[in-house]
């Protein structure tokens, strides 16, 4: 993907427009590879033909192990279905909770029909409607993933833990 000049000479990023789930899954991949230090995801419901992947889960354990400041955090509102499709997932969250996991959004984020994945501050996928296929994705593209990181955050402040993930016997 190349950046677009405007008229003013200035250069935009190229937003590109994913039409189909294959597509989609693909750069959730590319996304989780080119990360350095930081995945962030928000889904309604975690979607096992786009997360629970074993190039994914590989990709995110690499992202972990590279540094111990790296992190994975994943914001989901359906527990239940979450857990119940995505072992790979859940596995990475007990065998990694320093650097990987995931919350349940707060009671005034429920509802939303969205998903959003941002890594490292610049790069961003986004699907605003979930009933539908397209999602747009930026890499390179500071502005929207900063503000879809900003929002990310403020639900993390207010997310609970999952209790279904803990190791049983620990607390």
């Amino acid at each position: 993907m190349t950046d677009k000049s405007d008229t003013a000479g200035t250069t935009t990023p190229a937003r590109v427009l994913l039409k189909n789930r294959d597509a989609v899954r693909e750069q959730i991949a590319l996304l989780a590879g080119q990360a350095r230090h930081e995945v962030l995801v928000f889904a309604h419901l975690l979607d096992p033909y786009l997360f629970n992947t074993a190039e994914l889960s590989h990709l995110l354990a690499s992202l972990a192990a590279r540094d111990r400041h790296n992190l994975v955090h994943i914001l989901i509102e359906d527990v239940d279905q979450a857990v119940h499709d995505n072992d790979r997932i859940v596995m990475l969250c007990r065998r990694l909770s320093d650097f990987v996991q995931m919350r349940r959004v707060g009671e005034q984020h429920m509802g939303l029909k969205e998903m959003f994945v941002v890594t490292d501050h610049h790069d961003y996928l986004h699907q605003s409607d979930t009933t539908r296929p397209e999602c747009l994705a930026a890499p390179a593209d500071a502005h929207i993933a900063s503000e879809l990181r900003h929002r990310f955050r403020e639900m993390w402040e207010r997310s609970e833990p999952i209790t279904a993930l803990r190791t049983t016997g620990l607390a």
